[in-house]
């Protein structure tokens, strides 16, 4: 309860050119899942130097203490928001595998199986190769949901002199335990340091950073220092390689906010950005279905660069439309349920 003078609270007012770095963030992820054939290993190469990187940075960046809200409160919310869409996600995934691909493509498909299916969905990682989901990239977000129920944990420590060291060794971590654990183990685990250590990072460079002060000459040095850490330490998340890794991808990270902050205008990316993680989700299976569509054949004599960005142009347009006929389809929903909701009668006063 307030007292009448009292004043409300500011809405917090939503960061236009964040979503509109996920937007490219989602374009980029997407780059690297379509057939790479036609640029070479060298363009893979630089989209791995940082762009699942680049989310764990953002949720760092974008990170605010709630004070008073119970710890398991907070976990709660990220399973609302992470578990529950994976867990749809997986199920779309497999309803595509053993549907669309073996009746509609007239493909050939393993068998449902629910022991190793479980096992699928339960250990995530190289394990989603094990049942038909074609959705491999669904392998990011149980690690996503555990990094980001550990991250407030190491939020309470305050004093920075002990919060940057403590960053440091989480980061000079990856590289023993991905050394451990390499590969894709359960849950992609050997992640976890890495992760960690980038939400940390993220939330630095919101605290000691005015992005838009970055000019062109900053951008540029940005933008060649991670080309020669890319080119002279290649690496991806699960295979980080060197400490360099991290740098450079926190790099990229404010290099492409900055694009983003002068291009935020953009209604697309911005879109993309706002839907991230159902477009997340299902890009993989739209990448799946390039190949199964007449565009390959009208475009047959041709190869090289504009064969990819013809792949990746499918994959966003087709993808972006599946989210926004989502979104209007539960719009509608939605409306007739509230019109078809019983009206509360109204009392008779003394």
């Amino acid at each position: 309860m307030t007292t009448p003078d009292a004043q409300p609270r500011p809405a917090r007012v939503r960061d236009r050119s964040v979503d509109v770095l996920r937007g490219i963030g989602i374009v980029v992820v997407a780059m690297g899942h379509v057939d790479l054939s036609g640029v070479g290993g060298a363009w893979a190469v630089y989209l791995y130097s940082f762009n699942v990187a680049l989310f764990f940075v953002v949720s760092g960046y974008m990170w605010r203490d709630a004070p008073g809200t119970p710890y398991w409160r907070l976990v709660v919310k990220k399973a609302r928001q992470i578990l529950i869409p994976y867990a749809v996600l997986f199920a779309i995934s497999l309803l595509y595998g053993h549907i669309v691909v073996r009746y509609a493509f007239d493909q050939p498909v393993v068998p449902f199986d629910l022991r190793q299916t479980a096992k699928a969905f339960l250990l995530s990682s190289e394990w989603l190769n094990t049942v038909p989901t074609f959705n491999f990239a669904l392998w990011f977000l149980p690690i996503f949901f555990i990094a980001s129920a550990l991250f407030p944990l190491v939020q309470k420590i305050k004093p920075m002199v002990v919060y940057v060291p403590v960053m440091l060794l989480v980061m000079a971590s990856a590289i023993p335990i991905q050394y451990w654990l390499p590969g894709r183990p359960p849950l992609a685990i050997n992640v976890l340091p890495v992760a960690i250590g980038f939400m940390g990072a993220g939330f630095l460079v919101r605290r000691w950073l005015d992005v838009r002060r970055v000019g062109l000459p900053v951008a540029t040095a940005l933008f060649a220092l991670t080309l020669v850490i890319a080119y002279n330490f290649p690496g991806n998340v699960a295979a980080i390689g060197t400490l360099w890794y991290f740098p450079s991808a926190v790099a990229s990270f404010i290099l492409y906010l900055r694009i983003a902050q002068d291009v935020e205008s953009s209604r697309l990316l911005a879109y993309i950005g706002t839907n991230s993680l159902v477009i997340f989700g299902v890009h993989g299976l739209v990448a799946n279905t390039y190949g199964y569509t007449p565009i390959p054949s009208y475009f047959a004599g041709w190869n090289g660069l504009i064969i990819y960005v013809i792949n990746v142009v499918y994959v966003v347009i087709v993808t972006v439309a599946i989210v926004f006929a989502y979104r209007w389809v539960k719009a509608r929903a939605l409306s007739r349920r509230r019109t078809a909701a019983p009206r509360p009668t109204v009392s008779g006063t003394r």
